[in-house]
């Protein structure tokens, strides 16, 4: 190596940390996804929508980090199995928001407390303060590669598995 190659440890390198991490965060929940009928993105989309009531695509979209034209297929799939809805506001015939129907919203409730449980487990190696701190910093970290516009608080106190 030359003098000029700069320092790399690839266990020490944020974005393979990252990745590492994120990827074995889905293996963990994956088998209870399945169990009430959903895969993780489709998760995603019931929590945002159970959280924050109807959304537009494009709120989910950034919301859930899910490009759009997955999105679009995804909420299909979605509407067919009678999870979400799509509708258009009364006095506003451009905007489609997507609204969570009976079977979502029960599926997202039954969900809830394995999720957040499985975070308890997970968050078991960090003290209280820690967790809110690595939160801080995880929701700071993603802002900063992003244009999300969610507020502060919002982006810390909400997060989505």
């Amino acid at each position: 190596m030359s003098d000029n190659t700069p320092d790399f440890h690839l266990e020490r390198f944020l974005p393979y940390l990252v990745h590492r991490v994120g990827s074995r965060l889905a293996e963990g929940f994956g088998d209870r996804f399945a169990a009430a009928g959903v895969n993780l993105v489709e998760w995603r989309v019931l929590a945002v929508l159970y959280e924050f009531g109807p959304q537009t695509m494009g709120d989910i979209a950034r919301r859930t980090s899910i490009n759009a034209s997955t999105m679009t297929r995804l909420i299909g799939a979605m509407e067919k199995r009678a999870l979400v809805s799509r509708e258009r506001p009364a006095g506003n015939q451009r905007t489609v928001h997507v609204r969570l129907l009976d079977d979502g919203r029960r599926i997202a409730a039954s969900l809830i407390p394995d999720v957040v449980a499985y975070e308890r487990e997970l968050s078991a190696c960090f003290t209280g303060t820690e967790l809110h701190t690595f939160k801080t910093l995880l929701a700071k970290l993603f802002h900063s590669v992003t244009d999300d516009p969610v507020s502060d608080s919002e982006r810390t106190d909400r997060m989505v598995v």
